[in-house]
């Protein structure tokens, strides 16, 4: 794709000069499935006013040091006043100053029916480092507002990077007044304190419809798909599906459901104020992702023709530079725009070596790459990576789901070895497994370990982490590679073992887990951070390479941060566990002055103390039976939050700040929702082959429980 360079003549609404634009730039700036050739036409210029608008507002990407990818979709009030085919013609203005009057960028550009009338605009030839705004034009109709963005300072420059992150915004689960406060705070801060970009984690949007508990209220409607699966008949088997609930499954559904996301008033004034930086986790596509198969129910099924759907989908409504990035460091960058292709929906073929990523399946993935890296000065190497598109099957299939019948959780032991396949126990692995007396033939004995990048992907990580230059690696991670278990085993006499609580994340796949920690030390490769999502809480710890050594030795740290506004960790886990008694205590805390989100100690401290303080007060046996192992390096857990994480990175440390609004089922309004909490963590620098040290929380505001009995008492 071609670039637009400045600096450009100024504005300006004669229609001899608007079609002048058209002329100069033969339509090379709008990025689709494929190029539209453009063919100049008057019928957009002559548009009367109102004729035009932008229900999707604006929003810009992936900064670069000269250049950032510009975005918008247009829509046609009177269908009449578009070009015969439907496309509309559009102009785009970059400034440096928000009255636009050192325009620096116009360029002329055309929104096609193909593309669902989204626009993709690489500007280039900007100034480092440097604020920009930006703004397009349909005839004599402005969107709505200006947007704001920046570029990325020069490679070599040292000064603060300053970003949020976050991730999980079900529309119909919640507001987005966390969004809101971002935006709000970020205006009143002083300048030297704003930040430079918003780092999404991953489901932007929920492909499914009425994915909210009956026991919780739907803050809105997405409506009807076009398409959709046949609305769900609640069966008993998925509580968590409402009746009439769809899933997506046409490129008509999921731009239906961007579209709808994207009307919120808060989330466009966040894509119009910040660029973003974005990858994706499995909602984006399917519940629970791997490839190009859907998982909603047993081992899944093909759906190749979903996949390129969703792929195609997200490469219009979210802004990104793939094709037009830039090698990092002497490593060649793999992503990739979409490319269209035929697909039918068919098993996965599979040998000795593994699956093979070939016919449909290699067709379906292949048509977007969106891992990469982004530079930011001397201080930060982001690295995002794509966590769903080349993962291997989970290894909790129905097979092994009928074994564990009666464990609460999967065991460590069980998954740990279906993970390994014919490399566990030293290549010697198990004929059998046995779970509760019952013993089945090891479904893996002959398959090759479990990968959550893929080969090529890991390959990739390897390299960039190595060549990586800056004080900082951010690693993007969709999926937690922090331990969450619940240590099972002791309880006495309970006959349980420890178990994951989840394994769709990286706990699904310890064995490569356990390489790339291994890599990082290994390589003496420090200052390396792990921003996650998914698990809808606020979590910090360290990532141990062996979180079941004797002692733990971890090269990296994480900081997970909890949903905009899909239902918490805890809430799910409470109404899970309600009616179980020794396990819903072990969630939920309980007295005359109401409930605690007793989950977040049963976590990091382990079952018995989750238990006990339902019973005694007593610190003396609280320590007593507390497990400082009972989730290998987690240290900290709020699993009742909705917000966002803010990250300051310099030379000496990193500063984080878990931001939780609370509850937002209401609409919190132009003012965005209240701060509820702020847990402060700090992370001094640490040189490779050495072990990071996590300092905090310090809180400002009522810290969750239980920090908050600690916290009256200081």
């Amino acid at each position: 794709m071609s670039g637009v360079t400045g600096p450009m003549p100024g504005f300006s609404l004669d229609r001899r000069e608007f079609l002048k634009l058209f002329g100069a730039t033969a339509g090379c700036f709008v990025v689709n499935a494929a190029a539209v050739p453009f063919v100049p036409a008057l019928g957009t210029a002559r548009a009367a006013p109102g004729a035009f608008h932008f229900p999707q507002g604006l929003a810009s990407a992936d900064p670069q040091p000269d250049a950032v990818m510009l975005w918008t979709r247009v829509e046609a009030i009177d269908t009449g006043t578009a070009l015969p085919n439907g496309d509309v013609d559009l102009y785009v203005q970059v400034a440096t100053d928000m009255s636009f009057e050192q325009v620096v960028v116009e360029r002329a550009v055309r929104a096609s029916t193909r593309s669902d009338h989204t626009v993709r605009v690489f500007v280039q030839g900007l100034s480092p480092d440097a604020i920009y705004y930006y703004r397009f034009y349909a005839g004599s109709d402005q969107s709505p507002y200006p947007g704001r963005t920046r570029t990325a300072p020069l490679p070599g420059t040292k000064r603060k990077v300053r970003f949020a992150s976050l991730s999980c915004q079900s529309y119909e689960s919640g507001y987005y007044g966390a969004l809101r406060r971002l935006t709000n705070d970020d205006i009143a801060a002083p300048a030297d304190e704003q930040i430079d970009f918003v780092l999404h984690l991953g489901d932007f949007i929920y492909e499914r419809t009425g994915d909210v508990p009956e026991d919780r209220p739907i803050a809105r409607i997405v409506g009807p798909l076009p398409d959709g699966t046949i609305p769900w008949e609640p069966d008993g088997t998925r509580d968590w599906w409402r009746k009439g609930g769809q899933a997506a499954v046409t490129l008509a559904d999921y731009r239906h459901l961007y579209k709808t996301y994207l009307s919120d008033p808060d989330l466009q004034a966040a894509r119009a104020r910040f660029p973003f930086v974005h990858t994706w986790d499995d909602h984006e596509f399917t519940n629970d992702a791997w490839q190009s198969y859907a998982s909603y129910f047993g081992n899944g099924e093909p759906a190749q023709k979903r996949k390129v759907a969703a792929n195609r989908a997200w490469f219009e409504f979210i802004p990104a530079v793939l094709s037009n990035g830039p090698s990092f460091n002497g490593v060649a960058s793999p992503a990739h725009d979409f490319r269209d292709t035929r697909v039918e929906d068919t098993p996965m073929a599979s040998h000795d070596d593994g699956f093979i990523f070939e016919g449909n399946n290699a067709r379906a993935l292949s048509s977007l790459t969106i891992y990469r890296t982004l530079r930011w000065g001397a201080m930060l190497d982001l690295v995002l990576t794509d966590l769903r598109s080349y993962r291997s099957p989970p290894v909790i299939d129905e097979t092994i789901d009928a074994l564990l019948d009666g464990a609460p959780v999967p065991p460590v032991r069980v998954v740990q070895l279906l993970d390994a396949g014919r490399t566990a126990n030293e290549g010697k692995p198990p004929a059998t497994i046995s779970y509760g007396g019952r013993e089945i033939e090891n479904p893996r004995a002959d398959a090759p370990p479990g990968t959550h990048m893929g080969g090529p992907q890991k390959a990739w990580f390897k390299q960039v982490m190595k060549a990586s230059k800056a004080e900082w690696r951010i690693w993007a991670n969709s999926c937690p590679a922090l331990q969450i278990r619940l240590d099972f085993s002791r309880i006495p006499f309970a006959g349980l073992e420890d178990g994951y609580a989840g394994t769709d994340a990286w706990q699904g796949y310890p064995g490569e887990l356990k390489e790339l920690l291994t890599f990082l030390r290994d390589e003496k490769i420090g200052n390396v951070i792990s921003l996650s999502g998914d698990y809808h809480a606020f979590a910090a710890g360290r990532l141990p390479v062996d979180p079941d050594a004797e002692s733990l030795n971890s090269p990296a740290v994480e900081f997970m941060t909890a949903a905009v506004s899909s239902s918490s960790m805890y809430s799910m886990a409470d109404r899970r566990t309600r009616g179980s008694g020794f396990f819903h205590r072990a969630v939920t805390y309980e007295d005359e002055n109401g409930s605690e989100p007793n989950w977040n100690n049963t976590l990091v401290n382990g079952l018995r103390a989750g238990i006990l303080v339902n019973y005694s007060s007593s610190d003396y046996l609280f320590d007593l039976v507390r497990n400082e192992r009972a989730s290998p390096g987690l240290d900290y857990m709020d699993a009742d939050a909705h917000g966002y994480t803010l990250v300051t990175l310099d030379e000496a440390q990193a500063k984080v700040i878990q931001v939780n609004v609370g509850d937002v089922l209401s609409d919190a309004g132009p003012g965005g929702s209240p701060v509820k909490c702020k847990a402060l963590f700090t992370v001094k620098r640490w040189a490779g082959g050495e072990e990071p040290a996590l300092e905090g929380p310090v809180f400002e505001g009522p810290p969750p429980y239980p920090w908050k009995l600690k916290h009256k008492e200081s």
